[in-house]
């Protein structure tokens, strides 16, 4: 066989090997992007079951504060309202409107936690303090459950954004979802003036 022939069988089989090289690569990548996809779901999903189980107990505490302040109507309709905008955003997948909606619920519930400063009677309340510890006990667990798909979702978006993966994501439709992470309130950005002078 003529060097020429032998030259061309080389360069057919090197180009063979890279094809299937990078088509393996490919498929591994899908593969695992696919695979942490499907974590970044099922982190979210368990961040609804306690914020669910938040939304359960919300109606529950309400009832037994309304009969004490009366005149604290707006804190409740507050929490109403932040509540309804949560069944109304709600979705299986993450999504920018529903994590806002469940940062501004809580956010309205702090000052009902406040209330009982004020109303002695309502601290005593045994069904009260029973609602306020479940409560709280819901608000521990599902910032743990924020944490654990913060952390996720981080995994997925530094895959999602190496090399070569940033290239195969792309072929497969897979991109960084930077909108989706449980951010802190925006108003806690902002200092507590402290006043000692009062």
């Amino acid at each position: 066989m003529k060097r020429g022939g032998l030259v061309a069988i080389g360069l057919v089989v090197v180009l063979g090997l890279v094809v299937l090289l990078g088509f393996g690569s490919y498929i591994s990548s899908k593969n695992q992007m696919v695979s942490m996809d499907e974590e970044v779901n099922q982190a979210y999903s368990q961040v609804n079951v306690v914020q669910q189980r938040r939304l359960d107990l919300i109606p529950n505490l309400v009832a037994s504060v309304k009969g004490y302040v009366k005149e604290e109507e707006t804190v409740l309709t507050n929490i109403a309202n932040a509540r309804a905008g949560v069944i109304a955003s709600a979705s299986d997948k993450p999504s920018t409107a529903n994590i806002q909606a469940n940062e501004h619920l809580s956010a309205t519930l702090i000052p009902l936690f406040r209330l009982q400063e004020a109303y002695p009677n309502l601290k005593a309340d045994a069904q009260f303090m029973r609602l306020e510890d479940e409560l709280a006990g819901t608000e521990n667990r599902i910032a743990v459950e924020r944490q654990r798909y913060n952390k996720t979702l981080q995994a997925y978006n530094t895959y999602v954004r190496q090399f070569p993966n940033s290239f195969w994501a792309g072929f497969a439709g897979f991109h960084a979802k930077e909108d989706q992470y449980f951010r802190g309130n925006p108003e806690n950005n902002t200092a507590p003036k402290v006043d000692f002078n009062k």
